[in-house]
């Protein structure tokens, strides 16, 4: 289950309400591409792996399906809250290698949890719901990677073209923060440059990156967009942010 048509045909088969078919139908595209970047992350690892997910949803059971030998751990808000579109219940997590934390408590060492020592942390479309320093996130992060280790991270890119051009209209990109802490939507998203000298200053190195148009748009005028102008874009001007840190 690799591809775009393979994670929506095996998700949209469930019992799924408007909400999360709605979210599947517009990341399937993005998860396609994260777990190919991910397997190719783990390649290189030659025992089985601990790989970290943060914020468990949709892909924590992709990465289950498509890493079978590897441990799946989990690390997020514990609550209720959690479970919705992107999280519905009947995707399961194993609770004991589950751990709770809210990544906004980072900027505090002394309330810094310690999870199992992962080979592997991915971290996909967590970092612009975070209020906190990305620097402080990624000391915490890298406080539980194994040395070797790999931190996998998707974030959309803050300097997207239909964004630039938003913002050329007069119009604010980017949506007031919302009413609930617990679901803020984006305080804050990040271009490749900035991503770097962030994980830099945390004490980690830059392996890769690339950057694509990995989120599906249902308007008549959104898919004209990705066919006709997306697909000629300079990378610098794409939708979404695939990076991997290493710490040394």
């Amino acid at each position: 289950m690799l591809s775009e048509k393979e994670i929506i045909t095996h998700y949209l088969s469930k019992d799924l309400d408007a909400e999360s078919r709605h979210y599947i139908s517009t990341h399937a595209k993005r998860f396609s591409y994260l777990i190919r970047f991910i397997k190719s992350v783990r390649a290189s690892l030659p025992n089985a792996a601990v790989v970290m997910d943060i914020g468990p949803g949709f892909f924590t059971e992709i990465l289950q399906i498509n890493l079978p030998g590897d441990e799946i751990h989990t690390l997020g808000f514990d609550h209720l809250e959690s479970r919705g579109g992107h999280f519905p219940a009947f995707i399961q997590i194993d609770k004991d290698r589950f751990s709770a934390f809210d990544l906004n408590n980072s900027q505090y060492p002394e309330k810094w949890i310690r999870p199992a020592m992962a080979d592997i942390v991915v971290m996909g479309e967590v970092l612009e719901h975070l209020y906190t320093s990305p620097v402080h996130i990624f000391r915490f992060i890298s406080s539980f990677m194994k040395p070797g280790g790999y931190l996998v991270l998707g974030t959309p890119n803050a300097v997207a073209l239909q964004k630039r051009l938003t913002l050329l209209s007069g119009r604010n990109p980017y949506e007031q923060i919302r009413e609930s802490r617990d679901n803020p939507g984006h305080f804050r998203e990040y271009t490749v440059p900035e991503l770097k000298q962030l994980a830099r200053d945390a004490g980690l190195e830059t392996h890769a990156y690339e950057i694509k148009n990995y989120f599906k748009r249902s308007s008549r005028k959104g898919v004209l967009y990705d066919q006709m102008v997306g697909a000629i874009l300079p990378a610098s001007f794409r939708t979404g942010i695939n990076i991997v840190f290493r710490k040394v």
